[in-house]
Parts: structure tokens; C-alpha cells; sequence
């Protein structure tokens, strides 16, 4: 029980009851915990069982309007263009970004000097993209939040103008890396088996390369917008991840032109970070890859512990 209060804590356990209310799933939810248990491995079995039955929901939901879309979908006289410009957001500005964020920012200008980096915040963003009005209503009166809303904002930017979103705690650790993460035609990290078996989604969306009017990410798009005329709570975090596995499956021949990049490789470091630094493995990491999915959300004592890999690579060692 003492550690089922401590993963319930961590993953925010009451806003994921509120969602499986919300999605009529939280009697499934208990029945699967009660004959599984409370240990961390049946609880992720369980996590794994209720996504899927949320999927399946949205999924036969949202058939028809897929089918719809694809009819009357005119794809003559789209321009594909691509782009340099690498998208970060941070709504409230880089300057009270956490230091983190502040680092790898700081890396992508010092890794990617091709590239024109542009910084989007809560003050100019509609500088750049224009959201339908029922959007923005629903944002400011606290439907979704800024989370969701920069889901929303990766698709209307990269549909629009091209190049690759970069989630703002993504680290850079060096220039050299394979062509294809920007120049492709259309790139996403994911999933792929063993690891995929047992999982409903696919994708990751913190690094995203298209060139613009992609096909995959205006059913996207049209998805989540159809969603919002109809709802006014979010049924799942993961709802963008959801709806792209529906994308996939809407465009198969798309989808497996897509180059195949496992998103766990990106991940390895994360589950490090406060671990005794080693440099062997550091550098066999950043071999692998050179793009690293970190996270801010951590307790500052953590950051004050002596030689780890985030002492290490951030310079913080005092």
C-alpha cells in the first residue's frame, strides 16, 4: 500500500481518476486493480488495459468522421515545402524558464546553427499561427491547458510553414546527426516492438519534422478540432498520441515511409539522470543519439546531489 500511495502521488492519480470518469472507464479501471493488485507492474498492466479500452472508445467514436474526411480530403495543388526553422515553446518566455529548459535551449542554438530556431511564447504566438475562435474560448476559460494547447500549436505551425518542433526539454549533446531528423519528408520517434506490443499509441510527439500541408498531421489536426467543438475536458493526456495512432492507420503507405527511430533510445539518459555519473556510458548514449528527452519536473534536492549525469553534463558540479 505505502508504495501505491507513492506511484498514485507521483503520476497524479486523482486528475487520472477524473479522467477515466470522464471517459466512463473507472469502473473497468477498479475491477482490472482489483484482480491484478496494487504492485507497480499490475498497476502499469492496468494503465496499459484502460488506455486501450479509452482508444477503442475514441476510436469507433471517430471512425466515420475519418472515413468523411478522407472523401471529400483534396490533396491537387498542395505545396510540400520544407524548412529550416526549428519551433521551441516556452509560454512564458525563456528568461522564466526552468533551468533545465534554459539548458537545452541553450544547446539546440549551440548544436544546430543551421538551423533558425524560433522561440514561441504566450505573447507572440498568434503572431504566427490563427486558431479557430472555439479554441481559444475553450483555452481561456481553462478547458485544456498550456500543455494541450501547444499540442494544438506544433500542428498549425508545422502544417503552415514546415521544419521540426523540438519540445523545449529536449537536450542537444552534439552537431552531428543523421540527415533524415530534418529533412525528411515527415519524421516522428516511436514505438516499435517488442516495445509496442501492449501499447495503444505508436509515437512520440516531442520531435516532430514535416514539410508543410503534411497529410498525416491535417487529419491530425482535423481530429482534435472535432474534438473540442464537442467536448470541453480533456478524456485523456495522451489524446494527440491517441488520435495519431488512428492517423496511421488512416495512412498506412504514409506512415511506413516514415524511418523507423526507436523513441526509448531518447529516453535513456532521463532514467539516469540523478544516477553516479559513468563516462563510458554517457558517451555510448550520446552515440546513440544525439537528442535526449529530459524532464524539469524534478525535486531541486535531487540537483544538489554530488557526480551525477546531471551535474556532470550541466556543469553544475559545486
Amino acid at each position: 500500500m505505502k508504495e501505491f500511495k507513492k506511484i498514485f502521488k507521483k503520476v497524479n492519480g486523482i486528475e487520472i481518476l477524473k479522467q477515466y470518469c470522464m471517459a466512463h472507464v473507472i469502473l473497468f479501471s477498479l475491477l482490472e486493480t482489483a484482480i491484478l493488485g496494487l504492485s507497480r507492474k499490475s498497476l502499469e498492466i492496468v494503465r496499459l488495459a484502460v488506455d486501450n479500452r479509452i482508444y477503442c472508445k475514441l476510436k469507433k467514436k471517430y471512425k466515420g468522421f475519418i472515413s468523411e474526411y478522407q472523401q471529400k480530403e483534396d490533396t491537387k495543388n498542395v505545396l510540400h515545402e520544407h524548412s529550416d526553422i526549428v519551433w521551441v515553446c516556452w509560454f512564458q518566455g525563456m528568461e522564466h524558464a526552468p533551468k533545465m529548459v534554459q539548458y537545452c535551449f541553450e544547446s539546440l542554438k549551440s548544436n544546430l546553427r543551421d538551423k533558425r530556431i524560433i522561440l514561441i511564447t504566450e505573447d507572440n504566438y498568434k503572431e504566427y499561427v490563427q486558431f479557430p475562435e472555439y479554441i481559444l474560448e475553450k483555452y481561456e476559460k481553462g478547458c485544456f491547458s498550456k500543455t494541450h494547447l501547444s499540442d494544438l500549436l506544433r500542428l498549425e505551425l508545422l502544417i503552415k510553414y514546415g521544419g521540426t518542433w523540438i519540445d523545449a526539454t529536449v537536450w542537444c549533446s552534439s552537431p552531428i546527426y543523421p540527415d533524415y531528423l530534418f529533412d525528411a519528408d515527415f519524421f516522428m520517434f516511436q514505438n516499435l516492438k517488442p516495445g509496442l506490443d501492449g501499447q495503444c499509441t505508436a509515437v512520440s510527439s516531442w520531435f516532430i519534422t514535416s514539410c508543410s500541408n503534411n497529410q498525416m498531421l491535417m487529419l491530425e489536426r482535423a481530429l482534435l478540432y472535432e474534438y473540442w467543438k464537442e467536448n470541453t475536458k480533456l478524456v485523456h493526456y495522451y489524446l494527440f498520441h491517441m488520435f495519431f495512432q488512428m492517423v496511421i492507420e488512416a495512412y498506412p503507405d504514409e506512415w511506413n515511409k516514415v524511418v523507423p527511430f526507436s523513441n526509448a533510445t531518447p529516453h535513456i539518459l532521463l532514467l539516469r539522470l540523478f544516477e553516479e555519473y559513468d563516462e563510458a556510458i554517457a558517451n555510448a548514449v550520446k552515440e546513440m543519439t544525439s537528442f535526449h528527452k529530459l524532464t524539469y519536473k524534478f525535486e531541486e534536492s535531487d540537483t544538489t546531489i554530488k557526480n551525477t549525469f546531471y551535474q556532470v553534463l550541466f556543469g553544475v558540479q559545486e
